[in-house]
């Protein structure tokens, strides 16, 4: 397996449990190991807030010192699907953008299409207003239940149809939206993601960041870079991230027949795990 120099997560259903917000203390703790050996992103529909509310603290809330400032140097965010790029500046002692994608206002403008998202899904779900810089979010009605009172069955089925009410808007716009837009559905939601900053566009970036910042080296596809997440199916929100057109990517969700990329978890014993489970199995014997 050839050795990688970097790694990069989807958030939800990869380094969490699936369903759950948070990763576990386990997964934390291998988190931790890891960004204290390379640069690791999480590439994620959260927004940075969300983020540092649900993924940061658990990740730091037990590091100090020279621990502390190790594990951030190597902390990137590829946020909004991967329209917005962050690293940490020690300087500012906060996360800092160094790359934002546009949203294509000239196909559909932003402030209007959510607008009427929001009535078209209103059985279903509702518009995350007021919180994404670039991209569009719907969440599905039993987003603010807690976590142990969600129906995750319910949940995949409500964003099922989110996504499906998405789809049906933009065709009515233009049938080759594809060309400005990418609609993902993550299991718990919706991302609607300018096409030229999707989870593809992350692994670029970061690449070039660590090349121009870290002296890293890494060929025309970042191979270099492992990459993981749960959803590459067309419809996914990993689809971008997982295709194979940059990184090494591995899914611990679904599989898609006949393809190269993604390549599935599987251990020693031959058996294939999902989620967490397979995350935390690459990061504890491939990285």
């Amino acid at each position: 397996m050839k050795k990688f120099k970097a790694a990069m997560f989807d958030f939800d259903g990869t380094v969490t449990a699936k369903g759950a917000y948070e990763p576990s203390k386990e997964m934390a703790n291998a988190l931790v190991e890891l960004a204290c050996r390379m640069p690791i992103a999480f590439c994620t529909g959260r927004q940075l807030e969300s983020f540092l509310k649900h993924g940061y603290d658990s990740l730091v809330n037990r590091l100090s010192g020279d621990r502390l400032e190790r594990f951030l140097s190597n902390l990137f965010l590829m946020g909004e699907n991967g329209a917005l790029g962050y690293f940490y500046s020690h300087y500012r002692k906060e996360f800092e953008e160094f790359y934002r994608s546009d949203w294509p206002e000239d196909f559909v403008g932003r402030a209007r299409f959510m607008r009427e998202l929001d009535v078209a899904v209103a059985e279903y779900g509702s518009v995350y207003h007021d919180a994404h810089r670039v991209v569009i979010v719907l969440r599905t009605n039993q987003h603010d239940l807690p976590y142990e009172e969600r129906d995750i069955d319910e949940v995949y089925r409500l964003s099922d149809k989110l996504y499906e009410i998405t789809m049906e808007r933009l065709l009515l716009i233009d049938p080759d939206f594809e060309k400005y837009i990418h609609v993902g559905n993550s299991g718990i939601g919706v991302v609607i993601s300018p096409a030229a900053g999707d989870k593809d566009t992350g692994i670029i970036k970061f690449a070039e960041f660590l090349g121009e910042n870290r002296g890293l080296s890494f060929d025309a596809q970042a191979r270099e870079i492992m990459v993981i997440g749960d959803r590459p199916q067309k419809s996914g929100n990993d689809h971008y991230f997982l295709r194979g057109e940059y990184g090494t990517p591995y899914t611990v969700g679904c599989l898609i027949d006949g393809a190269d990329y993604p390549k599935p978890v599987i251990d020693k014993l031959g058996n294939r795990l999902l989620h967490d489970l397979g995350t935390l199995y690459m990061i504890e014997n491939h990285c």
